[in-house]
């Protein structure tokens, strides 16, 4: 990697603000990634997010593989570089590789590079895992040929709008990796990416994919059960994602702010069994394919309000009791429909 003065357009400059412009962090992104070049196996969206930004950040991306020809068009159209189908043909021609396929795919990936052979140059390469799906173990036959293996896991919903990739800076980066080499070549990767790094335990992994899927996966089917429910009440598109869309940007920076465990509203609040009672058989009856999570989340509700101590044990009680029983009955009262 070259670097020239930075000045505001150059691409180098950018990562000297990374980690809040900490001297500290650009110091160890310099040592741990200096003049290497990377290659990427999977050119999905991940893949070309992260080839993009490192490019942007200065760093030679060479080689990039796909296992489809779209993807390898895509990869030569975007990043002006070689593309392979078989990713040890990318691993024999650079110093550091990022995979970024699906879960599914990473353990034929592994053993395919586990191929390389030894005379190979570099002897050992750095590689790089972003999957949360199995931890560093998925990785263990390219740690036992030397390489220097680890995981750098974006926390980030990487989608395409307008034919654009949108930045990964200011996302979360989960780090596997069983020494402190790997530690920091991570580190320094996901700093020169402007992602906040974390270290993770290797038995945490499944509760940390877990996370990211209730926080990027539920949070929209909860969103997208509100349209429906604002649909079956005949309220206009536009008038319900104002109503409904600030009400649950309120929620999420409240939590954000004051955490998740913050005190809940409604029904649950009050102890209103009768209220309670309407609502889940509302969605019951106009929207039965929501029901189980509906109650699935009133449930969760009332028991984080009596393990805050926002309400008491009998309180409690009578709300499970009701949620149970209006699931099981067709008990209809004034204005359930």
């Amino acid at each position: 990697m070259t670097e020239g003065p930075a000045g505001p357009g150059d691409p180098t400059a950018n990562r000297q603000r990374c980690v809040a412009g900490s001297h500290y962090a650009d110091r160890v992104t310099d040592l741990e990634l200096g003049p290497l070049t990377f290659g990427i196996i999977g050119a999905g969206r991940l893949g070309l997010a992260i080839g993009h930004a490192l490019r942007r950040e200065g760093f030679e991306i060479v080689h990039v593989s796909s296992r489809s020809i779209e993807g390898r068009e895509r990869a030569t159209q975007q990043l002006g570089v070689p593309s392979h189908e078989d990713p040890l043909q990318v691993a024999e021609q650079v110093d550091a590789v990022i995979i970024c396929v699906p879960d599914d795919a990473v353990a034929s990936v592994v053993a395919r590079l586990a191929q390389r052979s030894p005379d190979s140059s570099p002897l050992r390469l750095r590689i790089v895992g972003t999957s949360a799906g199995g931890g560093i173990r998925a990785f263990d036959a390219l740690a036992a040929a030397g390489h220097t293996v680890c995981i750098m896991h974006p926390a980030a919903t990487v989608t395409t709008i307008e034919g654009e990739l949108p930045p990964l800076a200011g996302f979360g980066a989960a780090i596997g990796a069983e020494d402190d080499a790997a530690s920091a070549f991570a580190h320094a990767l996901a700093h020169a990416l402007d992602l906040v790094p974390f270290l993770l335990d290797d038995a945490s992994w499944p509760l940390h994919a877990a996370a990211c899927a209730t926080a990027a996966n539920l949070t929209t089917t909860l969103l997208a059960m509100t349209d429906d429910l604002a649909r079956e009440a005949d309220i206009h598109p536009q008038v319900a994602q104002s109503v409904y869309g600030k009400l649950a940007a309120s929620a999420v920076d409240r939590a954000l702010r004051v955490g998740a465990g913050a005190e809940c509203a409604g029904p649950i609040a009050r102890g209103d069994v009768a209220a309670l009672t309407r609502q889940v058989i509302a969605v019951r009856t106009h929207a039965p394919q929501h029901q189980a999570l509906f109650r699935a989340g009133l449930a969760d509700a009332v028991q984080r309000a009596f393990g805050s101590g926002q309400i008491d044990m009998d309180t409690a009680h009578r709300l499970s009791s009701a949620l149970a029983d209006a699931m099981q009955h067709d008990v209809h009262g004034p204005g359930d429909h």
